[in-house]
């Protein structure tokens, strides 16, 4: 995953990018070829780094489509 990416999926999780629209970032990503180990340990990351408490529970939230804990419809890879 390239540094741009990072960054973009950070500025995402901290701004008012709806789950859907992060979502569908992810779908992209995955195209490009980034892998769920990659984005799973990215936002691994960031939650160490959290600023706030609500900032770890939207970069829990989108772990958990990562992961593949969410709807069909709205799951990134299979697991």
């Amino acid at each position: 995953m390239t540094a741009q990416l990072q960054r973009d999926l950070e500025s995402a999780i901290q701004g008012l990018m709806s789950l859907e629209e992060i979502v569908a970032l992810l779908r992209r990503y995955k195209e490009q070829g980034v892998t769920q180990p990659e984005v799973y340990a990215l936002l691994e990351s960031l939650r160490d780094q959290a600023p706030n408490e609500a900032v770890e529970d939207r970069i829990l939230e989108v772990a958990d489509f990562v992961a593949g804990f969410c709807s069909p419809q709205m799951k990134i890879w299979e697991s």
